[in-house]
């Protein structure tokens, strides 16, 4: 008697759960462009760029976080460049992005690599429905593990287990796959799909957009432990690859300053990395943007700004980029884009040049 109650009771509980389990599986069999925002789609195409095979080969790739997103714009190199970077990428995404590019791909001659300050000085939490898409379980489970070792103890966000990120939890995704029936994000993030396909991997800003002009001094500069090691990693990959490595502090906008402690900072930390890896290449570029150039104070650049600096950055690094080799195709497309929003560079010549001021600071 017992036995059919206990029975009966197991099939009611399962009989609640049956709508909870069709659901996870009709979830985890849609396309996550389907529900993710366009975060994640931004994601999704790295990954799928760095595990793809590219003939011809870039000669340049960029690696980063947002910063390094504006700034970069392949459309305005010569040859064959990639933006590679991501919002709120670290350096141990960004890590395995490069690692997987090589997997697949002949390794680039140069990378060049830029990380804000913020995201550089702490070891924060770094999954989300978002940057899911980019690292894998083990990857995901390896990361942890190396914060652990240093005391780390990491959360989701939201706070949950990392694997309900990898398994379709409905409780982590079922508002955005609500979001995706609603707004049609399938149609928008094939659009920022595409969007990244012209323009390498960069995202196009407003042609003049600016927001806030609040003044801020920085006092100090560090780099949390973990961020270091991955930023390591990602220069040793690079030299057993023959990569040629630029570590570049992207220009500030005109409101922020540097005191000389920040600045003694700086140059003690990237003097140890010089010293450690002679091969690489340490670059702040303080000078050459306006305000109007920005826009905001955090340093993301509008499509002038990106178009000025990137423009300046291959005439300081002439031989980084080949001049003889013809765009991407898909990049002439970006170019129209870019036209089309009212941004014609041909009449956008950028007054003045990149300087680096860590000369002094050596």
């Amino acid at each position: 008697m017992q036995k059919k109650t206990a029975m009966r009771i197991s099939f009611h509980i399962l009989l609640a759960l049956l709508p909870l389990f069709l659901f996870w599986l009709f979830l985890a069999a849609t396309p996550p462009l389907a529900y993710a925002d366009q975060d994640a789609a931004d994601y999704i195409w790295t990954r799928r760029f760095a595990d793809s095979s590219h003939s011809p080969s870039y000669d340049v790739v960029f690696l980063g976080d947002s910063l390094a997103n504006t700034s970069y714009i392949p459309n305005f190199f010569p040859g064959r460049t990639a933006n590679l970077s991501v919002m709120g990428a670290s350096p141990a995404h960004e890590y395995h992005i490069l690692r997987r590019y090589l997997e697949n791909n002949v390794p680039p001659k140069t990378c060049y690599v830029s990380f804000s300050d913020h995201l550089l000085d702490t070891d924060r939490d770094f999954l989300s429905p978002a940057t899911a898409q980019l690292f894998s379980f083990s990857e995901t489970r390896a990361l942890m593990a190396e914060g652990r070792k240093r005391g780390l103890k990491f959360k989701a966000v939201p706070d949950y287990p990392a694997w309900e990120f990898y398994f379709f939890s409905p409780r982590v995704y079922q508002l955005s796959f609500v979001r995706g029936l609603l707004f049609d994000r399938k149609k928008s993030n094939m659009a920022r799909i595409h969007h990244a396909d012209i323009h390498a991997g960069a995202y196009m800003q407003p042609v003049t957009a600016s927001f806030g002009s609040g003044e801020s001094v920085h006092d100090s500069f560090s780099i949390a432990p973990l961020n270091e090691s991955y930023y390591r990693k990602i220069i040793e990959l690079c030299i057993a690859n023959g990569i040629q490595v630029r570590l570049v502090k992207l220009p500030s906008h005109p409101a922020v300053g540097h005191t000389e402690n920040y600045r003694k900072d700086f140059a003690e930390y990237y003097g140890t990395l010089k010293a450690d890896y002679p091969e690489i290449t340490v670059d702040w570029f303080e000078y050459g943007l306006a305000e109007d150039c920005f826009v905001d104070t955090i340093g993301h650049v509008n499509l002038t700004g990106g178009y000025a600096f990137s423009t300046m950055l291959s005439r300081f690094y002439p031989g980084d980029f080949d001049r003889s080799s013809p765009p991407a195709g898909e990049l002439v497309a970006g170019l129209e884009e870019y036209r089309q929003a009212g941004f014609d560079p041909s009449q956008a010549e950028p007054a003045g040049e990149l300087e680096d001021i860590f000369d002094g600071y050596r």
